[in-house]
């Protein structure tokens, strides 16, 4: 039901199709701002075919947070991405190889720049208050990190492969 887009020509909203830009991002939320009529040309935005959340509103797109790219681009920047991870949708950390992460084709991203903790893993939607989810669950234990040897560390040094939290992990 939840998409992003980003082209480069101007899109008039089909019926049934909801149209939001993020206008901020703060607390573990990002608040999205829903509009009606027509996507400017080269203006990022998230989609819905569900029932509209929040009002519709004349926005000023130079408010707008997201990002995007026409064709498939190497982001050398740390970024979330619109994921749906155990049930939950919203904005995820992209995951980096070689300190870059790739945003596909048309596709709208959250730049980490455009938010206040940079270090979150994630963002849930916030309509002045409201998002419909009843209880996001973000687990800040530490788990258990072992070398490829079995040996216990405490913390990731060095690049290497790892095993944290009964998975392997790769750390460039």
């Amino acid at each position: 039901e939840w998409s992003t887009s980003y082209l480069p020509y101007h899109v008039e909203l089909p019926e049934g199709v909801n149209a939001y830009i993020v206008t901020a991002a703060a607390s573990g939320y990002v608040t999205l701002t829903r509009f009606e009529g027509t996507i400017p040309a080269n203006t990022a935005v998230i989609l819905n075919n569900g029932e509209p959340k929040g009002e519709a509103v004349d926005v000023d797109f130079s408010t707008n947070l997201l990002k995007g790219t026409t064709v498939d681009t190497y982001i050398d920047e740390e970024a979330y991405v619109l994921s749906k991870v155990d049930g939950v949708i919203g904005f995820y950390k992209a995951e980096m190889t070689d300190g870059v992460w790739l945003n596909n084709a048309n596709k709208a991203y959250l730049p980490a720049s455009a938010v206040l903790n940079k270090s979150a893993a994630f963002y849930g939607f916030d309509w002045d208050g409201t998002t419909g989810i009843e209880k996001v669950e973000i687990r800040n234990e530490k788990s258990e990190i072992y070398d490829l040897t079995g040996r216990r560390i405490e913390a990731i040094t060095v690049p290497g492969i790892y095993i944290v939290g009964g998975k392997k992990v790769l750390v460039k």
